[in-house]
């Protein structure tokens, strides 16, 4: 068994975990862009590596090899692409922010949730920051919640991070 190792840092009264290694996945969702500025946050105050991934799904597995539409290899490629372009996009708007952040932009392809963990693994993240579309009810029993796959398959801390307009308050 690995363990993680952080190092604590004293802030006043509380010790606080000083994270070294940051992981944060992004869609371009407005869920995804706020876990994403409270990463930036975090590696800032931390001095920590921040590596930013985004995930280019894998199409539905509905189709045999003889009956896969032609189009789905260049699908694929286009899709890639578009990670890729959003990602530079996000990584150039993060940084003319934040100046400081040492960033890395990563694009990977397969199902979000476990390139999400084989990545914090490859990676060696000691924190995986995920935003949280607020998705329930019949939709999250049926599709799974990528964040709650995530974080029910680390052993490294992962947090959760809710967009305000996502959060019901009574």
């Amino acid at each position: 068994m690995k363990f993680i190792r952080f190092t604590i840092k004293y802030c006043g009264v509380l010790c606080l975990p000083m994270f070294n290694k940051i992981l944060v996945a992004v869609d371009g969702s407005d869920a995804s862009l706020h876990a994403l500025e409270v990463a930036a946050k975090i590696s800032i105050d931390n001095d920590a590596e921040l590596t930013i991934l985004t995930v280019a799904p894998y199409p539905p597995p509905v189709f045999t090899e003889d009956a896969m539409p032609a189009y789905l290899p260049q699908y694929q490629t286009d899709l890639r692409e578009s990670h890729k372009k959003m990602l530079s996009k996000i990584n150039k708007e993060i940084k003319s922010k934040n100046p400081k952040l040492k960033t890395t932009p990563i694009v990977m392809e397969g199902k979000p949730a476990q390139t999400i963990i084989d990545a914090s693994r490859a990676r060696e993240a000691d924190l995986i920051i995920v935003g949280n579309r607020g998705q329930s009810g019949i939709l999250d029993w049926m599709l799974g919640s990528v964040s709650q796959k995530v974080v029910n398959s680390c052993t490294a801390p992962v947090m959760v991070v809710k967009d305000e307009k996502y959060c019901q308050t009574n």
